[in-house]
């Protein structure tokens, strides 16, 4: 029988709204405690102000709505619930706080979201015909705060919730779990998780199907159409168009016969000339963020990938006063690299051996370092990756040429080579820009996030300029005809009455 837990756990949510908001959403995660088969009883316990939960196998809880001690150190408006597990086994733990995390936005904090995102938010003005009434929607979008607001234009533009399915990527965003409360509890959509990418393929089909309608893929990442077209080729056709968002996704469709319009927002001039740099920049934000005491200026970097994120990361690292290192297989890239002033060569174990880098941020997409060239690098060495989930770095090799694997929490996975350095990947491989974190800016993200509306609407109306397979040019005519960069231009441009000339 599982030992007890010795001392009491706590979960702790900050969230803004109103004193009567706050209160709404504290005594609603109650009542679903209530309900859950996991608590036998939720009573208010008016002495401590909060309410004690009777949990299985005499486990006991206790939930409470709390303010900041101190005012001045918290946003305005700021309430904290919290969760405490005082007494059972792990399992009821896990259960306990698996219910807890559950927890929707308020309308404040909904309100600010939306405030941020002016293009997106507005969609449903663009086509008050409502264009995606007919059409079900699969969506595997990152679960920030930004995506609700999508979401919203998405039921605005005719989506039934009933015909959308999200496919949470399982990142540890830093609101992954109300994302997902959010999305279930306030617009009742079907959400899978990644590691059930198929049966959630499956079951949005079947859904979608009986209404006698067809889907339409947002994806980030090219995760639902390999699976559909290897695994359920059959259900190829219940598929209109696909929307992808980012060059991995391209990268694992690119072999295969689509046999589909596809909507490349990633190849698109819009994303390439505005979204890259914001990628990259908080990309490494987010990796000094996660090293505060590092000393990383003078220190020796090496980007692997030329690409538009690995051009912007060797820009920053620069601009962070490291000296940088490129790698890119692809010729003209490499001369790009070489041309902009960076070190470069044509054998990557040569660039490392020589170069010696302490900070290796990887853009390529796919397998681009393992253990070979791990094991010249210098001691307290870092790995970094901006690619969709963790296949930038040979993980597996990593572990297996290692005398001592350990998990450093939310820093990541530290391997002890045999014979070499000690080395961390950042964030267990995983895209450091989404590490417990949000990000681009509302502001910055806005646009690409407008234009996979823009491209399911195209797709939904079967747009004549698209046709099964790359879509490129058309993708930027449509999404210049849209009207949405005018929008951001006017904007984020030169201030009315006048130009900068």
């Amino acid at each position: 029988m599982p030992a007890s837990v010795k001392s009491p756990l706590v979960h702790a949510v900050d969230v803004l709204g109103t004193p009567a908001e706050a209160r709404h959403l504290a005594g609603e995660l109650a009542a679903r405690l209530a309900d859950s088969p996991d608590v036998e009883s939720v009573d208010w316990d008016k002495a401590s102000a909060s309410w004690l939960c009777t949990l299985a196998d005499g486990g006991r809880g206790r939930l409470a709505l709390a303010a900041p001690a101190d005012p001045a150190a918290a946003p305005e408006r700021t309430y904290r619930i919290v969760a405490t597990f005082e007494q059972g086994t792990p399992p009821v733990a896990e259960a306990f706080f698996a219910a807890a995390r559950q927890l929707p936005f308020t309308s404040t904090e909904v309100a600010a979201a939306v405030s941020e995102l002016p293009l997106t938010s507005r969609l449903a003005d663009r086509w008050p015909d409502k264009p995606l009434a007919g059409t079900g929607l699969l969506l595997t979008i990152h679960h920030m705060r930004d995506f609700l607001v999508l979401v919203d234009s998405l039921l605005g533009l005719g989506v039934d919730p009933a015909h959308m399915t999200v496919i949470d990527k399982e990142y540890p965003y830093a609101h992954t779990h109300r994302v997902d409360a959010h999305l279930v509890q306030r617009y009742g959509t079907t959400v899978w998780r990644y590691r059930d990418l198929r049966e959630g393929i499956e079951d949005h089909i079947e859904r979608v199907a009986a209404a006698g309608k067809r889907s339409v893929v947002m994806d980030d990442g090219g995760y639902v159409m390999p699976t559909v077209l290897r695994e359920l080729p059959e259900q190829a056709g219940h598929f209109t168009g696909l929307v992808e968002q980012t060059t991995s996704g391209i990268r694992k469709v690119e072999g295969l016969d689509l046999p589909l319009p596809l909507f490349s927002v990633a190849e698109s001039d819009m994303k390439g000339m505005i979204e890259s740099y914001g990628i990259a920049d908080a990309a490494v934000r987010n990796t000094l963020r996660l090293l505060p005491d590092e000393q990383f200026e003078g220190q020796a970097a090496l980007v692997l990938g030329f690409g538009r994120i690995g051009h912007e990361v060797a820009r920053v690292l620069e601009m962070r006063r490291m000296r940088v290192a490129v790698f890119d297989a692809d010729i003209t890239r490499l001369v790009a690299a070489h041309e902009e002033g960076f070190l470069t060569g044509r054998s990557l174990e040569q660039l490392v051996r020589t170069h010696r880098p302490r900070l290796v941020i990887g853009c390529v997409g796919s397998r681009s370092f393992g253990a070979r060239e791990a094991r010249l690098l210098p001691e307290r060495s870092f790995l970094v990756s901006t690619t969709s989930r963790n296949f930038e770095f040979d993980l597996e090799e990593l572990r297996a040429d290692s005398t001592a694997v350990t998990d450093r929490g939310m820093l990541g996975t530290g391997y002890q080579l045999a014979g070499g350095p000690e080395l961390v990947v950042l964030g267990h491989g995983m895209p450091i820009n989404f590490h417990y974190a949000e990000s681009l800016s509302n502001r910055y993200v806005d646009l690409v996030l407008a234009g996979l509306a823009v491209g399911a609407v195209a797709l939904a109306r079967a747009d004549e300029r698209l046709r099964p397979g790359h879509n490129v040019a058309a993708t930027n005519t449509i999404l210049a005809e849209a009207g949405i960069i005018d929008d951001y231009y006017r904007l984020y441009g030169p201030a009315a009455g006048g130009e900068r000339g």
